[in-house]
């Protein structure tokens, strides 16, 4: 994967519930200076994702219960053995409507890549401090979207 011709690395991701209306947001700020937004991701990411940047006051937990993401960045060790197994996150593909991401894998020198839903591989990314990067052609595909919704 050539990352500098066709894949632009995320330097920071935020995630919120718009105010208006409710609608769960990922933002990732590309080191470009271009955003490359996920809407509609299931909420308990976005609530994850604010308490690992340690931002939960402004996430509501409205269930009050624990969640698979709450564990996974709750216990060091299992962070700590999925970076030694994970390389990168690649959101790099759409299926109809919804993006994938590609998680890089390594096991004994070989490489294995599972495709995944974004919101979760950026939240494995995040927890595991390994870099993130969007297909450039994606970002140009969600940018001429923008522009049409504007006309």
């Amino acid at each position: 994967m050539s990352e500098q011709s066709d894949y632009i690395r995320v330097n920071n991701v935020d995630a919120f519930f718009y105010p208006l209306n409710g609608v769960t947001v990922i933002v990732c700020y590309l080191e470009d200076g271009r955003e490359f937004n996920l809407f509609y991701v299931p909420a308990e990411i976005v609530m994850a994702i604010n308490k690992i940047k340690k931002q939960s006051e402004e996430s509501i937990n409205l269930d009050k219960r624990e969640t698979i993401y709450d564990i996974l960045s709750f216990v060091p060790e299992i962070s700590e053995e999925l970076a030694k197994r994970i390389n990168k996150v690649v959101i790099d593909d759409m299926i109809d409507t919804v993006y994938v991401a590609t998680v890089e894998l390594k096991f004994d020198g070989v490489i294995i890549q599972k495709r995944m839903i974004p919101s979760h591989a950026i939240y494995l990314a995040l927890i595991t401090n390994k870099p993130i990067f969007v297909k450039r052609k994606l970002v140009e595909e969600q940018e001429r979207d923008r522009e049409q919704e504007r006309k």
